[in-house]
């Protein structure tokens, strides 16, 4: 008896030094991914909610079912808060108390000028985790509640206001998710056949572009006869029906014969 009036007494006191803000405990306004997931969610920092007039006290956080809210606050005075509604056991069965409390960390770690949005505090961030207050994985699709405790020894000097209830994220069941493809609208079907038409002429094109060539090779080969060219000289004298020491005799025999008409090829000297 004389030890929780010693208790009591010093609860008094502290509360006579110590004072809350009116804050509440809300989900981080920083740009991060999965604020709310199906078992955890991201607080912001629990910053300038207490004053800082408390060096040995402590910040707690109770995370609560939203139907169980009211179960803690009339646990609020029994002097086994801190361990009356253990983790592992806290949503498990019909008798659990459906909350669990986890420290956040001293007091003097959050003081006012050091509030900033980018700090944050993960809510289930240990898991499936066996330990009496440890930060335990919310129940998953649940809807809960937070508030921060300001705590000295054992003994609970005052507290934030609950949160507004969170809504956990529903895991889909795999079974239902559809792996058919997604409709696609008019529009984008007309686009499709046009772009597929045009693909189609362009390979016809391309085909007839092919045959043309390989034709006209095929042409081009029949007429010569063969494939060695004769390359005529080049007479800068104009010199006619006479044959130059660097013509090509093959070609000067063809050029002179002409069908029905017998030329006579004169042979030439060497000039000097």
């Amino acid at each position: 008896m004389k030890t929780n009036a010693v208790i009591r007494l010093m609860s008094l006191l502290a509360v006579c030094v110590c004072s809350v803000q009116s804050q509440t405990p809300e989900v981080t306004p920083a740009d991060l991914q999965a604020k709310i997931t199906t078992n955890s969610v991201i607080l912001k920092q629990p910053h300038c909610y207490f004053n800082n007039t408390c060096p040995s006290c402590d910040i707690w956080l109770v995370p609560s079912l939203s139907s169980a809210t009211s179960t803690f606050d009339a646990d609020l005075t029994n002097s086994n808060i801190l361990s009356l509604s253990p983790y592992p056991s806290a949503f498990n069965t019909a008798a659990s108390k459906n909350y669990f409390l986890t420290r956040v960390g001293p007091l003097s770690a959050f003081p006012c000028n050091a509030s900033s949005d980018a700090l944050y505090f993960v809510v289930g961030a240990d898991g499936n985790c066996g330990t009496v207050n440890c930060n335990g994985a919310l129940p998953t699709g649940s809807i809960v509640g937070f508030k921060y405790l300001l705590v000295n020894g054992s003994s609970i000097i005052t507290t934030t206001n609950w949160s507004q209830n969170i809504t956990l994220a529903t895991p889909q069941n795999y079974q239902n998710i559809s792996g058919a493809f997604a409709g696609r609208s008019a529009a984008m079907v007309v686009i499709t056949a046009i772009l597929c038409a045009a693909v189609g002429l362009l390979l016809l094109l391309f085909f007839i572009m092919l045959c043309v060539v390989c034709c006209r090779t095929n042409d081009s080969k029949q007429i010569t006869g063969k494939s060695s060219m004769r390359i005529p000289r080049y007479d800068t004298h104009n010199l006619h029906d006479r044959m130059h020491p660097y013509d090509n005799p093959a070609y000067e025999m063809e050029r002179h014969t002409v069908p029905g008409k017998t030329h006579t090829i004169r042979p030439v000297k060497n000039r000097k």
